[in-house]
Parts: structure tokens; C-alpha cells; sequence
């Protein structure tokens, strides 16, 4: 090809056609110029498609990660449940002496000196902080639910659980500092002045209260919130790389329920009638979702809805006259007076 080129130059000024020899000359530098452009285009492509595979792998291992963080939250969530009834019977003064006698609640002495470690995945996360093509435009929304899981929420975790867990050291030293059956205790004995200390002592039904409201793991905890979040953010994982991953745990898709197929007329904005604050319900993947994913909404029948996370709080959303969700009646189950309501603003 070079040569026919070649050739046709020659040629041309072999016969003098200097002024054709000029235009065709400046002809074909155009089109090598073009060649190149295509050639740039091309490989920019490539690198483009190479770059968003490198990046939509890193996505997958990350929703394998949240998958891993969700399935290990829920026995801890679980049992901590158990927990926090203990503790409520401590601070009701339910248990007598006879009770600490038993062998069987031996647990019964760990009531607020215990914390559930749990850590969550950062593998795939660490991969993602450090990716260095350009991400896709399409990735946008995605980029910024994936930092809110784990530097937002990650980082407040772990800030609260360092915390909790130095308290309940610190609780643990003080025993061994101003007790003479600490060792007895964890050695499984019972002493007479061990039992004294639980029934009596204010300070350990201080102890107790306070480790109910900073467990971690306990009913106010920030791994319900990890869970939830990380639940929303699984199925828009999903949605976004446009698979046909499932997620496929009974126990976790029975607590959250099915997707919900309208689940698009309750998305809005609400003020609250009461204080005049405003929420957003959203949904991802059919699923409702109240703030920034953190609070999750299960349908028990239409238009009423339970929070996951805390089931003595039901919504029920109202309609106007033409069937259109325009607000929300939040009421507490077991104290009517809490009782809210919210207008859809938007």
C-alpha cells in the first residue's frame, strides 16, 4: 500500500503536476491523520470497556462482601435479642437469689460486662478506594451509597464499638480491682457476696442501662443499621450491574420481606405534622426504605408497613379521595400517645 502511494507521488511529479502533486499530498496526510484518530478512538474504546469490566468486578466483590457482612449480622442481631430481655428483667428487679443459684442462666452474671465483636468486610472496599481508571459515568449514584456504607456508617461503628468495648473493660477492671470473687466468677463459682452485688448494687443496674443503649449488636446498634443499609445497598449493587444475581438466605428475605410491586407510590417526601420534620421514603429493588437506607419497611397488608428493625412502630400510609398516597400515620403499638402523622410534600 505504501508503495502504490509512493508511486502515485512519483509519478505525479514526473509529469510535472506540481499543483496535483501538492493537493494530493496534503490529501493523504489527512488521511493518515484520520487513521490516527480512528486508531486513538479504538484503543480509547478498549480501554474504556477494559476499564468499566475492571471496575463492574470490583462491584461484584463488593456486594459479595455486604452479602458476607448481612449474613454474619443476623445471628449477632439475634442473640443480642436475648440480651437485651436480660437486661430489661435486671432493671426491673425480676431476678431474686434463687435465680443467680441456678446453673442454668450462669449467663445471667455476664449481663452487661459482654460485647459481640463484629467486623465487617473491607476487602473489596479497599480495591475500590484504590481503583485508579476512570469510573463510568453510569457508576455515578452508585459511588456515593457504596462511601456512605463504609466510611459514614463503617467509620461510626467503629468509633462507637471502641468505645463500647473500653467500657466494658473498663467495668471488667473494676471488679478485679474492688471484688474478692471476680476470678470466682469467671471460673464459674457463686459467692453469696457476687449475688449481692447484682441484686443491689446501683451501679451495676448502671452498668446494665448503659450497656443497653451502647451494644453495638443491641436494639439501638449501629450493626442494625449496617444490616439495613447494607441490604438497600445490595439490591441497587444489583440493579446497577444489571445481572441476575439472587440473594438467596431464607431467613434474611423472610425478616425484609418480598419487593413490593407499587412499591413506587409510597416514594416522597413527608413532613411530620408534629415536629415539622421532613423524611424521604424511597425504594430499591421493590424494598421501602426511610433516610439514607437505614431504617427498613416491611409490608404487612397494603398501605401498612412495620420497621424491621424496630417492629413497635407501624406505618400506614392514606390516601386521598383519587387513590394517591398524600401521607402517613406512624403509630407505636404499645404507647398510643408517641402516635405521629406526616403530608407528602413532594
Amino acid at each position: 500500500m505504501i508503495k502504490f502511494f509512493r508511486n502515485i507521488r512519483k509519478n505525479l511529479l514526473n509529469e510535472g503536476k506540481t499543483s496535483k502533486y501538492f493537493k494530493y499530498a496534503i490529501g493523504e496526510i489527512i488521511l493518515v491523520v484520520i487513521g490516527i484518530l480512528i486508531a486513538l478512538q479504538i484503543n480509547n474504546w478498549n480501554e474504556a470497556k477494559n476499564n468499566e469490566a475492571r471496575f463492574e468486578k470490583i462491584l461484584k466483590e463488593l456486594r459479595k462482601d455486604i452479602e458476607t457482612d448481612i449474613l454474619n449480622s443476623e445471628p449477632l442481631l439475634k442473640d443480642n435479642l436475648k440480651i437485651d430481655s436480660l437486661s430489661n428483667l435486671v432493671l426491673d428487679h425480676t431476678f431474686t437469689k434463687d435465680d443467680y443459684l441456678e446453673k442454668g442462666p450462669r449467663n445471667l452474671f455476664w449481663v452487661g460486662l459482654q460485647f459481640s465483636p463484629f467486623d465487617y468486610q473491607k476487602t473489596a472496599f479497599k480495591k475500590f478506594e484504590s481503583f485508579q481508571g476512570v469510573v463510568p459515568a453510569k457508576y455515578d449514584s452508585i459511588i456515593k451509597d457504596i462511601n456512605h456504607y463504609y466510611i459514614d456508617l463503617g467509620k461510626f461503628y467503629d468509633d462507637i464499638y471502641g468505645s463500647f468495648r473500653e467500657k466494658i473493660k473498663d467495668n471488667h477492671d473494676y471488679l478485679v480491682n474492688n471484688t474478692n470473687w471476680y476470678y470466682k466468677m469467671r471460673n464459674g463459682e457463686t459467692t453469696d457476696e457476687m449475688i449481692d452485688f447484682y441484686l443491689n448494687n446501683p451501679m451495676y443496674k448502671n452498668w446494665v442501662s448503659q450497656h443497653q443503649m451502647d451494644n453495638t449488636a443491641g436494639k439501638y446498634g449501629t450493626v442494625k443499621m449496617l444490616q439495613s443499609t447494607g441490604f438497600g445497598l445490595l439490591q441497587k449493587l444489583t440493579e446497577t450491574i444489571g445481572d441476575s444475581y439472587e440473594f438467596k438466605d431464607e431467613d434474611i428475605l423472610k425478616k425484609y420481606g418480598k419487593p413490593i410491586a407499587n412499591a413506587d407510590e409510597y416514594v416522597g417526601e413527608y413532613k411530620n405534622l408534629q415536629t415539622n420534620n421532613t423524611t424521604r421514603i424511597h425504594q430499591i429493588g421493590g424494598h421501602l426504605f426511610e433516610g439514607y437506607n437505614t431504617r427498613a419497611l416491611k409490608e404487612i397488608k397494603r398501605d401498612t408497613f412495620l420497621y424491621i428493625d424496630y417492629p413497635d412502630w407501624q406505618n400506614i400510609f392514606t390516601r386521598d379521595a383519587d387513590g394517591r398516597v398524600n401521607g402517613i400515620k406512624l403509630n407505636h403499638l404499645k404507647d398510643s400517645t408517641q402516635n405521629r402523622s406526616a403530608i407528602k410534600i413532594k
